[in-house]
């Protein structure tokens, strides 16, 4: 298990032969994979490469790794190199409703020099400052010309640890912590400070507009204007093979880019957030370079479009190459109500329930083998208006075989509030299907 930021990446890789596609990009198999996220932040288990590999020209910038709990403490730094922002080609509306699929007047790949020299203005090196784990870099992508920037959650939000008591006797075993009054535990903070730093070398005070731990996405804002926004293609037609490069800040390196291709598409990884609960991404693999620094970046396809927002990587010392992304066009609605919004709205059944397993079957003399148990109805809830009962079983949604509770919470997500989901009950008379038209999840739920 390896854990940073939010997330921990459960159980351990095995490299599995790719399975045959039935049409299009078909969906594999989800796959639970020892990954990391990219990201910059304080505690990041990693190599820190300093900044000897600097020149006189470069602008510092405050490094990962650095503490507050030490004032004597030298403090680490990085550079970035100051990069000369060259005129903006791809003029036009640039809100956010016309920013997917702007047309290059080249339509056809260029060399990864010109994919740099399109994307580098687009690119910004974001500095987080937590009040309790010191301070982390990430990437960010600069979405229009008016100052919102994307990153990643991971990149603003850090988990720590801390101790708590635990109201016992500290007496009571007196070789734990603090006699054994004490027990660690896991919390999350989000930023005080952020700033971002753009390919100019300016530095920007920005303001959280919101985030969301669930698809690792963050939307900032700086009070600037004239900003050249990145050209956001579509990641809906990519094919394996395609050409794909990563640009950010790793490692404290300054502004550093990546060459490969597109390794994979539509892979499922499970990630468990620091509160303990468990979402599945589905993520563009790449064997493009993805380090500490990189998350929040533009993965870029051969004309200098963003297709992805790079977000995470395998570790393992016998896998080498696995890195992902964030598909753009998953991306956009989710940053569209991070705007309008400053969070994501969330789709809500408003059951409790429980997954049938072998023992579950028996003491409910169930007469399936597989779904989810009702446990209880919310009151008012759309599943209670719809007619979903307590011990019902729910073996199906929309069509789809529910093996468990996670697949009917990922079934849910598929949704937007307001939009009708169907589901299949098992009762003792018989299957039913049901529709519900679903509700919004409350911002502090």
């Amino acid at each position: 298990m390896y854990e940073d930021n939010n997330y921990t990446y459960t159980s351990n890789y095995s490299p599995e032969p790719e399975p045959k596609k039935s049409s299009g990009a078909a969906k594999t198999a989800a796959v639970i994979l020892a990954a990391v996220l990219a990201g910059g932040a304080s505690g990041f288990g990693g190599a820190y490469l300093a900044n000897s590999m600097s020149d006189g020209s470069s602008v510092p910038a405050d490094s990962v790794n650095a503490s507050y709990d030490d004032d004597t403490a030298e403090e680490p730094r990085e550079t970035i190199q100051t990069v000369a922002a060259p005129q903006n080609d791809n003029g036009g509306d640039t809100s956010l409703g016309n920013l997917l699929n702007i047309d290059l007047a080249d339509a056809d790949s260029v060399s990864n020099e010109e994919v740099i020299r399109r994307a580098t203005p687009s690119v910004t090196l974001i500095t987080s400052v937590f009040p309790q784990s010191g301070k982390g870099t990430g990437t960010g992508i600069v979405l229009s010309s008016d100052g919102y920037i994307i990153t990643n959650c991971h990149v603003i939000e850090n988990s720590y640890e801390t101790y708590q008591s635990t109201g016992g006797n500290p007496f009571d075993n007196p070789f734990s912590f603090f006699g054994g009054g004490y027990e660690a535990v896991t919390k999350t903070e989000q930023a005080s400070e952020v700033t971002v730093t753009l390919s100019d070398g300016s530095e920007h005070t920005a303001k959280i507009v919101g985030s969301d731990e669930n698809t690792d996405l963050a939307l900032l804002k700086i009070d600037a204007d004239g900003l050249i926004p990145a050209v956001l293609g579509s990641s809906d037609d990519l094919k394996l093979g395609e050409k794909a490069l990563t640009l950010g800040y790793p490692l404290g390196l300054g502004l550093s880019a990546s060459g490969g291709m597109i390794s994979g598409l539509e892979k499922e990884v499970t990630a468990e957030l620091s509160n303990g609960k468990t979402v599945t991404m589905t993520l563009i693999q790449t064997d493009a370079s993805i380090n500490p620094g990189n998350s929040g970046g533009p993965l870029l396809n051969g004309k200098g479009e963003v297709i992805g927002i790079t977000s995470s990587k395998i570790v393992n010392s016998s896998v080498d190459g696995i890195g992902f992304a964030i598909p753009i066009s998953d991306a956009m609605p989710i940053l569209d109500d991070l705007m309008n919004k400053g969070y994501v709205a969330t789709p809500k059944i408003g059951i409790s329930g429980t997954t049938i397993t072998p023992a579950v079957k028996r003491y409910y003399n169930l007469p399936v083998n597989a779904g989810v148990l009702v446990a209880s109805v919310e009151e008012g809830s759309c599943a209670d208006i719809a007619g979903i009962e307590e011990g019902d079983v729910i073996i199906a949604a929309d069509g789809k075989d529910i093996a468990d509770f996670d697949a009917l919470v990922a079934a849910k997500n598929s949704h937007k509030p307001g939009e009708t989901m169907t589901v299949t009950l098992a009762r003792s008379d018989g299957n039913i299907d049901i529709e519900i038209i679903l509700d919004e999840t409350p911002k502090d739920e």
